[in-house]
């Protein structure tokens, strides 16, 4: 590959991109991934935590091409490498916080609007005028060719980057993971990715790495409640018509926050109060380990239906005599943890790493102990809410 280019990663060191990769990276719709942090609302918790998603896609496609040339992919180096690149273009505003909405309004998920925007616009006449078909790159990101689990796998560039950078960013040295030894020990057999032996510590400790950050970092308690706020107020600007539904996929971090300050009621304050660290607080919460199985069955259909879920809300709200809104139900999904099913060659056979790793099942036990259910709203209300709460299994 021609290095038109270095950038000096702090994951990566020098990363090199082609000429093309540049040209890409240089458009509208790729220099938005700047303004759109990785962690979302993280950095209220960590304050280094303001990556972003566009070095993280610089990174995926440095380690994409690492693998690639190790593998001696030849020609499909170069589009492995776009998919990489170009993986997150159609993510909402602060990442993943955005993804819920995305779903419920406009039935998209990011990567459905990721490979309309590849096939289309200033990205989709740069690669058809290069060398690189665009319906290779989406067929690589729709997960239709025999490369997809590198891009979006058990064991993939993705979860590769994002857990060293966001480690790297948090300072939390739980997602510290040997990259080197993982691309030095993938390969393909009978056409599935698999780890040898030799990378057997390595993808354990992917595992293991993610199974801590997990609670550390993607599930902190103060960056739900941050990510629950956002969420209602996001739905309030949308059904207000404050937001326009179609705009929402084209905004990013910057434009969020310019809605909110811009707005009234509601929607400004809930705002203001993230703008100013004016959070709200937990009045109940409850772990996987203290909810009844019948409780989490009967939450799980909650999750499922938004209508009533608001309407457990406000009744929460109206009989703790708080003002609807500012009572707050958060039923995160339960953390799946999709590298216990990567696939280990020992040179004869292919097991999953479940099957083979002593580790991953210990884990596999415990991994439950990461969901739980929360109840938030601002501190002079906390002891109404908290009170109500202890019947919280009758408004379900």
């Amino acid at each position: 590959m021609e290095k038109a280019k270095v950038i000096r990663d702090p994951v990566h060191k020098d990363v090199f991109l082609s000429e093309l990769e540049m040209n890409l990276v240089d458009t509208p719709v790729f220099q938005r991934l700047r303004r759109i942090k990785q962690l979302g609302v993280t950095n209220l918790v960590y304050p280094s935590a303001n990556h972003t998603r566009f070095e993280h896609s610089i990174g995926a496609a440095h380690i994409a091409g690492r693998i690639a040339e190790r593998l001696e992919l030849g020609d499909d180096c170069e589009v492995l490498r776009m998919a990489a690149l170009l993986h997150d273009l159609g993510h909402g505003p602060l990442s993943h916080t955005s993804e819920e909405l995305l779903e419920r309004y406009l039935n998209h998920s990011h990567e459905d609007i990721t490979l309309r925007l590849i096939q289309s616009g200033e990205i989709g006449d740069l690669l058809s005028k290069s060398t690189i078909n665009p319906s290779d790159v989406v067929s690589i990101l729709s997960k239709k060719s025999g490369l997809s689990s590198l891009i979006s796998g058990d064991v993939d560039v993705d979860r590769m980057d994002y857990l060293a950078r966001d480690a790297y960013h948090t300072g939390v040295a739980y997602g510290v993971i040997d990259v080197d030894r993982l691309v030095n020990t993938l390969d393909f057999v009978d056409e599935k990715l698999v780890v040898t032996t030799g990378g057997l510590r390595a993808v354990e400790g992917l595992l293991v790495a993610r199974f801590l950050m997990t609670p550390t970092v993607y599930l902190h308690r103060t960056s739900r409640i941050v990510d629950a706020m956002f969420l209602r107020a996001t739905e309030t600007a949308i059904e207000t018509g404050i937001l326009e539904l179609d705009r929402l996929h084209q905004m990013d971090d910057v434009d969020v926050a310019c809605l909110f300050r811009c707005a009234m009621g509601y929607v400004k304050d809930m705002g203001s109060r993230i703008d100013e660290r004016r959070l709200f607080k937990t009045a109940w919460h409850q772990g996987a380990g203290e909810i009844s199985n019948d409780l989490q069955s009967a939450f799980r259909k909650v999750m499922a239906d938004v209508k009533r879920w608001n309407k457990i809300e406000l009744e929460l709200a109206e009989d703790a005599g708080v003002e609807a809104g500012y009572v707050i139900l958060d039923i995160p999904p339960k953390p799946k943890y999709e590298e216990k099913n990567a696939l280990v060659f020992d040179g004869e056979k292919i097991e999953r790493l479940d099957h083979v790793s002593p580790l991953v099942k210990i884990l596999q036990k415990t991994q439950k102990a990461h969901w739980s259910v929360g109840v938030y709203t601002p501190s002079e209300n906390l002891e109404k809410v908290a009170h109500v709460c202890e019947e919280i299994d009758g408004y379900l």
